[in-house]
Order: structure tokens, then sequence, then C-alpha cells
């Protein structure tokens, strides 16, 4: 999820634009959230005792899932970050660099690359990491029969899409072990920021003869074997994980924590107390509290996301199918009103998809966002208009709208917000329907919903990394939209390396989104989060993922 290049040109841009798996370092992060549980009565205060380096962190609740095949979420991701590694990692600077690989060769096409293993990567039970395990890993995730949701990471392989559609067999992907040591890797064109992308969890290692014929390899510690700075050590379910110091881990040596403990917390209001009273290190479910507490202190911390809050439409169903109904609701909201009055926050309103922290292509010293500007605007009139020619004039004869939410407090709050507006401005009543998490993306994916909310953060600083979840490959889950004209610029992106005609059809596919609305965005992340004076060297990256690797406490 980041972007590099073989050649000396690409090689020198490298720290302007790389960040997908990336980062800013600073004294501490944050990350995700959702959970039912509050910090245990019980949890002493966090600090360094003794000859134990530990750090407590709160997350809202479990990761989603902790196999790396199947991931496509935040949380997990941050949990996974911390476990695993691939042959790339991000550095303390931000950039790709050598991880489980030793060496890497690129050809002179930019489609051929050869890793070689490093002979002293282990697996935490010792037995060594082989690019038989990435051969596999990676088949995995592509493997029909997985069904992984994360597979679209991987069509950059050359055929990985088309074994991914049951067109090719997976020995025709491009990734082959050679030998214990050498792994042979073909892309299907040039992509700048291939060694990005294998810093995402998607390409991470898992081991064949754990994996196989064992579904609950990662409910239990004996079994769940990892590449990474930690190992997971301990699992107490909707109350924390523990994560210890992994002596098999290639870099162990550096790692000076010697324990990593991830609560979780649910409400906002619960994790202030419980960092207030300092029973964790590191939060950042920040609520508005939270912000007024400690918002011009050392404590506080603010990070770059480049991710989106956003909502999709049902292209599938009325009155969603036709983009006039769809611009009309997206255009007669206030989102400087939400973000001010109800986040209370200082993230930046989206009138674009791809978001701030996403540099220009042809001058990276300055933003996509800026450079491509606002693509719509809100305009009530205009709305009202629009809803009257899809011949629903002031509302009148639309069916009965649901709106799907989830359960945390701020997606509930901005919910109610947008009732509140869609009813005065269009004369819109809209049912708003509250799910947990689990239910709620399995509900999406079956299609049963209206407007849904949504997000999504970038895995490298390439506009692509925003878009492609548009694409009709990748929509079927979510707005059901598709657009040819939209899929052949992103296919002609991933085939050129022009970047001044990639940056325009970047541009022209980012119109014909918002043109269409089949989502409608409405703010841009940004990652606050709190972190006591005595962690140090905890790394916040581009992605909202939190690294403890390079981390320690006085």
């Amino acid at each position: 999820m980041k972007k590099l290049v073989g050649l000396f040109f690409k090689l020198s841009l490298v720290a302007v634009v790389v960040a997908g798996c990336s980062s800013s370092n600073t004294a501490a992060p944050s990350t995700d959230n959702n959970t039912n549980t509050q910090a245990p009565a019980t949890q002493q205060p966090a600090e360094s005792t003794g000859k134990e380096k530990k750090i407590i962190y709160a997350l809202p609740s479990e990761p989603e899932t902790l196999d790396p095949t199947l991931n496509v979420y935040s949380r997990s991701s941050i949990v996974m970050q911390n476990l695993f590694r691939g042959l790339y990692k991000i550095s303390q600077d931000g950039l790709p660099v050598p991880s489980l690989a030793s060496e890497t060769k690129l050809d002179e096409t930019g489609t051929k690359y050869t890793f070689k293993i490093n002979p002293n990567a282990k697996w935490s039970d010792g037995k060594p990491v082989t690019a038989h395990d990435f051969e596999y890993s990676w088949k995995r995730v592509l493997n029909p029969d997985v069904a992984s949701e994360a597979a679209f990471d991987l069509f950059y392989l050359k055929n990985g899409q088309a074994y991914n559609e049951g067109k090719a067999t997976a020995d025709q992907v491009g990734v082959k072990a050679v030998d214990d040591q050498t792994l042979e890797v073909e892309l299907e064109n040039p992509t700048t920021y291939f060694l990005n992308l294998l810093c995402a969890t998607s390409y991470y290692p898992v081991r064949k003869d754990v994996v196989d014929g064992n579904d609950g390899w990662t409910k239990t510690p004996e079994t769940y074997l990892v590449t990474g700075p930690f190992t997971l050590s301990e699992i107490h379910p909707k109350q924390k994980y523990v994560l210890k110091k992994n002596p098999n881990y290639l870099d162990a040596d550096k790692v000076q924590l010697d324990t990593l403990e991830i609560v979780f917390i649910e409400a906002a209001e619960a994790e202030l107390a419980a960092y207030t009273n300092g029973e964790i290190d590191v939060s950042d479910n920040i609520n508005n509290e939270s912000l007024q507490k400690y918002l011009n202190t050392p404590e506080f911390f603010a990070e770059p996301r480049i991710g989106t809050y956003y909502f999709d439409y049902n292209t599938s169903v009325k009155p969603f199918d036709d983009p006039r109904v769809r611009k009309a609701f997206a255009i007669s909201i206030n989102r400087e009103a939400i973000v001010k009055n109800v986040l209370q926050s200082n993230e930046k309103i989206a009138f674009g998809f791809v978001p701030y922290g996403m540099p220009d292509l042809v001058d990276p010293t300055k933003e996509y966002r800026d450079v491509v500007g606002d693509l719509f605007k809100e305009d009530v009139a205009e709305a009202k208009r629009l809803l009257a020619e899809a011949g629903y004039p002031d509302g009148k004869g639309l069916p009965e709208i649901e709106f799907m939410t989830m359960s945390g407090n701020t997606d509930k709050d901005i919910a109610q917000a947008l009732h509140s507006m869609w009813k005065e401005n269009l004369g819109v009543e809209v049912t708003i329907n509250i799910l947990e998490s689990k239910i709620y993306w399995d509900e999406m994916r079956m299609g049963n919903f209206m407007i849904a909310r949504d997000g999504w953060t970038g895995d490298y600083l390439d506009p692509m990394t925003n878009l492609t979840l548009f694409e009709t490959v990748n929509a079927k889950d979510g707005p059901r939209w598709s657009n040819a004209e939209y899929d052949a610029l992103l296919k002609e992106n991933r085939e050129i390396q022009d970047q001044t005609k990639r940056a325009a059809n970047y541009a022209k596919a980012e119109q014909i989104l918002m043109d269409e609305m089949p989502v409608f965005p409405l703010y841009f992340y940004q990652d606050t989060y709190l972190a006591k004076p005595h962690v140090k060297g905890v790394m916040k990256n581009y992605i909202g993922h939190t690294y403890f690797e390079y981390a320690t406490v006085e």
C-alpha cells in the first residue's frame, strides 16, 4: 500500500510520494473504534514498572478478523500491523523498507520482481519463513473459494483478477517460490507503489500447515503464528488482547516494549475516564470532552489520514437508481454544520472523494485535493429542482427511505442531523436503522439498505487507493454502481506511468463519480489521539495504523 519505483527517477520521489503503508512519527498514536466493554475496574495504572516496559492502548472493540487473508478493516489492521511483517514494512521515516526480504530486484520492464527472503526470518514458533509461505498466502487471498474481500489488493499480480474470477488457474498467478529463499513476482503492469502495497495486511504471510483445515487458527495464541514484533499472548474476548515481544522477530533486538496490552472500550466517555485515571496510555476515541480537556496540551496529537467518511446509495433500488435523486440528497445538506456542531472537530468537509494528505502526482509539493478542487457544491434550491425533475416534487411520491447506520454515538448523531436536514430542505422523512458492526456489514453486502454509512482509508499515496472502491468489480458489495468510462480510466492508470496523464485521468474519473453520485462524501478523516508523556516513539501513519514496534516508555 505504498508507492515506489525501480528506476532512479522514481526512487528520488519516494520520500515525497510514499505514505500509504506509511506515516508520520509522533510520540504516540491512536486507533479505530467500536466495542462493548469498558476498561476492567481492576486495571492498574499503565506505566513502566520494574523491568517490564508496557503500554496499554485502547480500541473501541475487538478486531473484526485476525486473519490477514480476509482483512479489509482498519481496526483489524492496527492489531495485525503489530503482529505480522511481510516482505516490506514502514520505517520510522514513513517509508517502505525491507523487512522479511533481504534483497529486491526489479527488471527493466518494471513488472518482474525477485525477492530474496532473509534467511534469519522466522515464525513465532522458531520455524523459518520461506518463499513458499508467501506464494501460498497470496494465492489464498485470490482464491475464489476463500472469497476474501481483500482480493482486489492483489489484482496487481499477473492473472490475479483472472484467477479470482475463475478465468485462470492458481498456477498462472504471477507469484512463484523458486526455492525456500527466492520469490518471483510478476505484475500485470508497472506499479510505482508496489513496494508500499507489500506493507498491507493482505500481503502478509500465513503458514499453510497451520491454516489449512483449521478455521479456528486465529482463536488461540497457541495456533496463531506470526512474523512481526509482537506475539498474541492472551485473548480475552470483549475485554482485551495481550501482546508480548516476539523473540523470534527478525528485528527483535530493536523492539523495546515487553508488553502491549490492547483493551476494548466502546464509549469515548469511558475511554477518556480510563486515560485521565492513568488506566491506559494511548487513547484515540476522541470526543468533544477529550478535545476540550487536552487540545492545548503536549498529550494531544493530530495526524492527517488519507480517508473519507461517506455514505453509499444502493443504486439498484428505487429511488436511488436515479442519479438526480442521489445528487439531490447529497447537495441538500450542510456539511460544515455537521462537522462544527455535531462532531465539534476540525475535519475538512468533503466536496470530492480523494482526501487531503494525497500528494499531487505532477507536483508532489501540492495536494491532489487543492489541484483538482471541489467537484460539487451544496445547493438546496438545485436539490429541490433535481428531485422534482426526477418525479418527486417536494419529496412527494418517494418510497419510504431507510437510512442504515452503525451504533456508535458519532454515527447516530450524524444520522440524526442528516434526517433533520433532509426533512427541512427536501420535505423527505427518513427512517434511521441502527445496527451493530457485524450485522451492519452483512446487511450491506447483501444489499439490504437504501442509504448506508461507510468509510474508507487508503493504503498508499496514489488516488487509485480511494477511487478503486467504485470500479464495477469492487462496488458490487457497496453502491452497486457501474460506469464503463470510470472503469476504463482507472484501468489505463494501472498501465501507464505518465503522471501528467494519470493525474488527468483521476480527475476525470472522480468527476464522473461525483456527477453520478453513487456515494456522497461528508468529511475527510483526521486522526486525533492522546498519549501519556512517558510514552515515546509510537508511530501513526497516513492510513490510520498505530505502530508500537518503535515505541518505548520512560
